[in-house]
């Protein structure tokens, strides 16, 4: 990550914060926490009597695995979504994407498709956004868009970020990065 250094002055990292909790959450049509969602979960899944971490790996592990009951009877609803998105042979994402699966892996393909669709649409988005501009969209991995901008560019960072943030789903909590190479970005509060 430290080989990564911006064509122009500073990288740019947006992601969504939890993100594929978010995503299940827009797929159950329910609205997205303006904080942290792994300390929303905190709050109103495990009643604040779990650390951060622990709470992070327990959702995680809960949506991968069907057969874990941890958090039966939250608002997040697995097989609501499996009735809307899988047919029992392929799940189709809200995007139209068309991925034959085996029911255990179903959750997980809904998800993970999905939420690699919308950071794609939102990076699409961004560049058209940029496309007189010196910045431009770097790379993508996983649910982070990066961007390379001149300082000359830095005003148009709450626009870049509005434009990551309101997707298909919903306007999902953003998380901003920035530095002189990838590995050493900082967090970016606006």
């Amino acid at each position: 990550r430290n080989c990564i250094k911006p064509a122009n002055d500073w990288l740019l990292e947006l992601d969504f914060n939890g993100a594929e909790i978010r995503v299940l959450l827009g797929l159950l049509g329910l609205e997205q926490p303006k904080q942290d969602i792994h300390q929303w979960n905190i709050d109103n899944i495990y009643r604040g009597n779990i650390a951060r971490e622990d709470a992070k790996k327990r959702i995680f592990a809960w949506l991968y695995n069907p057969n874990s009951k941890k958090i039966e009877n939250s608002i997040y609803d697995r097989e609501s979504i499996l009735d809307q998105y899988y047919d029992g042979e392929k799940v189709t994402t809200p995007f139209g994407r068309k991925i034959v699966v085996d029911k255990q892996k179903s959750l997980n393909y809904i998800i993970q498709s999905t939420t690699a669709d919308l950071v794609n649409e939102r990076a699409v988005a961004i560049d058209k956004f940029l496309e007189d501009k010196e910045s431009f969209v770097s790379h993508i991995v996983h649910d982070e868009v990066v961007v390379d901008m001149p300082d000359s560019e830095r005003h148009l960072i709450p626009d870049i970020k509005e434009i990551f943030s309101n997707n298909k789903l919903d306007n999902f909590k953003t998380n901003l990065k920035a530095g002189k190479d990838y590995y050493n970005l900082g967090d970016l509060n606006l």
